[in-house]
């Protein structure tokens, strides 16, 4: 049951990778992150609010637990998303979600070290994999800017931004694997999901909401919020909002590491979407392909052997 949750969860956010860039193309003055945020607050309030009415017993609120899915919700939905968007925008969601999907070796540093768990051999020659197809992505990067530097070509704007996609999903990585391995902390202690992804969710809306009433921007943010809201965000909201409530799910059933590196059939599945949706929008070059079947085959091995 938790190999097909953390499926699911891969699978959502796949979809919204690319959903976001067919939305961003016609954005005004965001990238569709606030309204996603926003959206996943209130659709996860009301599956909370529906399961705690289906529920037979009492439910009560673990505060050693909140701390954790306070801080997993700013990783993940907050920080994390947020520099994953801003790398989408520049390598594009292939690339970035390929780059991005290194997550489960800080998630599995976190597992090991903090949470003491356990990597079986099997499961372990998988993850190796995909480490592999991260650093053959980078490799094929680095490849090609030494090409263009030996033909005699500068560095131009647009391989500027491509280097800052690449660090951006980078970040991104590590601090969702950071924020996962809390999301298991707090599951831990307090075994209650919808809950969990609720409270995450509200979390990275108050901490944009604060970030932007400091800098000043809050009131043109709403506006741009409502100036912007399209189908495209509509989904996106949507997605986002089941890909982390079944990542909960399948963490309660499994290792975090396990689960983490199971969703990391994500690149795949969004260079396949990408393929079939935004052609004109993106490339996807034999290296590509050859990292998401890396990470793809070092997923199989360990859902196969869990």
């Amino acid at each position: 049951m938790g190999v097909f949750f953390a499926v699911i969860s891969a699978i959502a956010f796949a979809t919204n990778n690319v959903i976001i860039k067919k939305g961003a193309k016609g954005s005004k003055s965001n990238n569709g992150f606030y309204i996603t945020v926003l959206m996943n607050a209130f659709i996860l309030g009301i599956i909370f609010l529906i399961s705690l009415l289906l529920r037979k017993e009492s439910f009560s609120v673990d505060w050693q637990a909140m701390p954790f899915f306070i801080v997993a919700g700013l990783c993940t939905t907050g920080l994390g998303r947020m520099t994953l968007y801003s790398s989408i925008h520049r390598v594009g969601p292939s690339r970035a979600s390929a780059i991005r999907n290194s997550t489960p070796i800080f998630t599995t540093l976190f597992a090991v070290l903090i949470l003491r768990e356990t990597i079986a051999l099997v499961p372990g020659i998988g993850m190796a994999l995909l480490i592999a197809g991260i650093l053959f992505a980078g490799y094929a990067f680095i490849r090609d800017q030494n090409r263009a530097q030996t033909a005699g070509v500068e560095q131009t704007a647009d391989q500027k931004q491509m280097l800052a996609g690449y660090a951006l999903a980078i970040f991104s990585a590590a601090i969702f694997g950071i924020g996962q391995g809390l999301r298991k902390q707090g599951l831990n202690i307090m075994d209650q999901a919808f809950f969990g992804a609720w409270v995450g969710a509200v979390s990275s809306l108050l901490f944009i909401m604060i970030k932007q009433g400091v800098s000043g921007k809050l009131a043109a943010t709403i506006k741009g919020v409502k100036a912007d809201f399209n189908t495209y965000f509509l989904i996106a909201g949507t997605l986002t909002s089941i890909g982390p409530l079944f990542f909960f799910m399948a963490a309660k059933y499994m290792q975090i590491s396990y689960v983490s590196a199971i969703a990391a059939a994500e690149p795949l599945i969004t260079a396949v979407v990408s393929a079939l949706f935004i052609r004109n929008q993106e490339t996807i070059t034999p290296a590509t392909w050859v990292t998401v079947a890396m990470i793809f085959t070092g997923t199989t091995l360990m859902a196969l052997y869990i």
